[in-house]
Formats: C-alpha cells, structure tokens, sequence
C-alpha cells in the first residue's frame, strides 16, 4: 500500500506568502474592507475562510478570483472545510486532496455574475464555473441544491466586494459524490463482482492510493463470462489468486486517461510479463473504441471521476495476451498472422509461439510483406512463396529464451530460430540479416516493446531473410 506523507501547512504563512494578508475584525462574518477589497482579500480578512484561502492557493486559483468579475461564489467556511475531511479517513489535512479534485470543487463555488440573496428565485439554475450546476432553494430562507444531493444553507449572505458579492455557507458543494475508486466500484450496483476480485486479490488498497489511476471495470455480466469460459470456474474462489490479480492490474494503467485521451496505440498497465515488463493493453478508436482486442466500452458509463483517477466501465474482463493473440488483434500484423497460419506448414508456429517462452518477436508490417511478395513476379499471395522458404523466413524472425525490450538491445549478433541477426544501433535502430539487408525496427508506441505474458514484439519495417 502506498503511504502518503501527510503535509501540514500554516495558513499564516501562506497568506503573508501571497501578500493576501489583511488584520481581521472580531466579527468573522463581517465584510471588512467592503467594496474596496476583492473577493480574495475578504475571504482573507474572515478567520472562518482560512480554509478556504488555503484551499484557493493549493488550487492556483487566487489570481482568478481577484479579476475583475463580476462573481458570486459561495463561501463554505471552516467547519464545511473540516467536515469534507472528516468525510474521508485518507484526508487528514487539503494537502491530501488531489489538486485537481479540489479545483473543480471549488469552481463549483463560482458563478459568473453578481446575484445577491434577494436577486435568487426558487428553482433557479445556476451554472458553475466548473459547468456544473447548482439549484436555488428559497422556501425556507436561502438554500443551495447541489448535483451530490445536498442541501446547502446560505448562513451568512451578501458580503460585497469589489467584484462581486459572497455568500458563506456551511458545506463544501459537491458535484458529485465524493469517492476514490474503490468507493465507486462499491457504490456501483454492476460492479460488485469487480470488488469481490478487488478483495480477493488484495488489491483494495492499492487502489486507494493516490494514483491518479485508469481503470477500465468490468460489469457483473463480464466476470460471469468469464466464469463460463472455465468449466472448473464456479466462483471467483476457483481461479488462483495469483491469475486474478495479474488479470485485475491488467485493467489498470497508470495516470488519468479519459476517453478523448485515447488513440490507436498500446498502453502499460500494471499488469506484469516476463522480467517484471508492463503488459501492453492494446487500445484502438477508429471505428469505435475497443480495448484488448474485443472489450468495449459501455455508453454511459465511461469518464466517471474519482479523487484518485477516472473509470470506464467495459463488458468483458480482458485478459492478458500472449504474443499470438497481441498478432491476431494487430490489424497491421495481418499478413503474418496468415504467414504462421499457413495450413502447409509442417511447424505449428502458433502452438510454438503460445508457449512459456519468452520471445523476442521481429514482426513485420503488412507493407513489409506486400514488399516481399512484390520483390518477386511469381508471388501474389503468400500461398506462392514455398512452404520450405516461409517457413525459414518466420523462424528467422524468432529469438527464443529472452525477452529483449527496446532499450536493452545492444549492438552484436543474435541468435534466432533460423539463422544468426546483427542488431546495428550505431544509426538508429536497425537489423543487419545475412543477406545483406538492413531492416529499420520501428521505434514508437504502437510498434515497438509490446510486450506480451510471453514475450515482446517488435516492429520491423521488412521481412528478415536468412
């Protein structure tokens, strides 16, 4: 479990330490400076907003609140403060708030123009800074409705200021539940499956750390698929805990990645291969996005925030790949997907390949084989290479025993399953064959270090001839 370092800030300094500093009145509730201080400067001048100053320069969000306006932001005072910690037993002090949770929090607390109390209307809507909205409650003095289903009660209004007007009240507004990601698994009637795993795996409190973390959660429906995929699988106690703990890290990488963030590529999750290597989860968007190879995401229910990253809920658990299956989800591998499929082939590469390995696999592109076929006029497809020879080619582009990632190539001869290869890193990354060729690995997210339960794959921009 990852511990956190618990930072204790002096709110006096802070504020000397932004020149925000103003001597306060022994009324705490009373506008000090009146319309000649900003909205910063009277939220300074309040003992009782001390929390609130601290939180707005943790944050990096005094300088908006100083221009000109107009706002109305609703102050939440110390006790608000010292309830939303309380609410959390990780948060000990704002310092254990992740910075981003509490940006949005707070522009939560902003509209864009000046409303005094007597300007509210009962059910009006106003809309944040943060785009979220709040809802006015007027039956039974001043009250705001917030998207986490709070009443909140205005207790001291109408304090002016230079740009604007605040409200003191005493809760912090959430937009929505606050939860880590644990707490919204447990919150989530589809994914208690996924917390039975969580618990089972031991894995509760790595996912309550800070993270920010990316997890994309499997339904109740996905884990019993699963479960039906194994006849010896009635329940998740049947599956070693062990298998289901690699399984679960491999839906979770590092980071805060939301569904716009995504591209065609491959991503290191937390699962492991040989070696302690990052398993590589493929992610595809064009024509949809898809993780793994089949796994999609479920409408509704993707970019779902948590103080400690994002979730995106998915419809099949997916489980880590071999080196075949990382091939056969490759649209860019096609070509040698066929090559090793190949029904006239005496060696059944794909049981070979399937094995505990590891592998260091030079896969060509489908344009590197195009290329082949067109450096010879007699050859269409790949049916009218000899069997003999494609199966030279594709064992020559196998290094068995080792599990060689990017930066661990180092220049001299490997020995592969067809002959002898010269890895050249005097001009870049590159391959010297025996005949004479020099073949370029191709250095990028997508293409190089996909690393597999079994081995790494590699790129190349041609076919290896022996």
């Amino acid at each position: 479990m990852l511990l956190k370092t618990i930072k204790k800030a002096a709110v006096l300094s802070l504020l000397l330490s932004f020149g925000l500093f103003i001597s306060c009145d022994d009324d705490d509730d009373k506008n000090v400076g009146g319309n000649d201080n900003d909205i910063v400067q009277i939220a300074s001048s309040n003992t009782n907003l001390s929390i609130l100053v601290q939180a707005l320069q943790k944050a990096d969000l005094v300088s908006a609140l100083q221009t000109d306006g107009p706002f109305t932001v609703f102050a939440p005072n110390n006790d608000a403060f010292q309830a939303l910690l309380d609410s959390k037993a990780s948060w000990n002090s704002l310092d254990d708030v992740p910075v981003d949770v509490l940006k949005s929090v707070l522009q939560y607390h902003v509209v864009q123009t000046k409303a005094l109390s007597t300007d509210l209307m009962n059910g009006q809507t106003l809309t944040t800074l943060s785009q979220g909205t709040l809802t006015v409650d007027t039956t039974s003095g001043v009250k705001i409705n917030t998207g986490a289903d709070q009443s909140v009660s205005v207790i001291t209004p109408n304090v002016e200021a230079s740009n604007g007007v605040v409200h003191i009240v005493d809760q912090v507004f959430l937009p929505s539940k606050i939860q880590d990601i644990v707490d919204l698994a447990v919150n989530t009637s589809d994914l208690s499956s996924l917390v039975s795993a969580l618990q089972k795996a031991d894995l509760v409190s790595a996912l309550q750390a800070d993270g920010p973390f990316t997890v994309f959660a499997p339904t109740n429906a996905a884990f019993q698929a699963l479960l039906d995929s194994n006849m010896s699988w009635n329940t998740l106690d049947d599956i070693p805990v062990d298998v289901l703990k690699n399984v679960l890290l491999f839906h979770v990488i590092s980071g805060k990645v939301e569904s716009g963030d995504l591209s065609d590529t491959y991503v290191n999750t937390l699962a492991v291969g040989p070696n302690d290597e990052a398993l590589s989860l493929q992610v595809e968007v064009t024509g949809g996005i898809e993780f793994n190879g089949d796994s999609k995401p479920v409408m509704n229910l993707i970019n779902i925030p948590a103080t400690n990253g994002v979730v995106h809920v998915i419809d099949k658990v997916m489980l880590p790949p071999n080196v075949v299956t990382l091939a056969l989800n490759n649209a860019g591998f096609t070509s040698l997907v066929a090559a090793l499929t190949d029904s006239r082939h005496t060696t059944d590469f794909v049981s070979v390949l399937s094995g505990d390995g590891p592998f260091t696999i030079f896969a060509p592109t489908n344009a590197a084989f195009q290329a082949l076929l067109d450096s010879d006029p007699t050859w269409t497809t790949l049916a009218d290479i000899p069997i003999a020879t494609l199966d030279a080619v594709l064992k020559y582009h196998v290094v068995s025993g080792s599990n060689v990632q990017a930066d661990q190539l180092m220049n001299g001869d490997v020995t592969t399953l067809g002959g002898t290869i010269t890895i050249d890193l005097t001009s870049g990354a590159q391959i010297k064959t025996s005949s004479m060729q020099t073949v370029d690995i191709l250095v990028g997210a997508a293409t190089n270090d996909v690393q597999g339960t079994n081995g790494v794959i590699h790129g190349v921009n041609k076919v290896l001839l022996p």
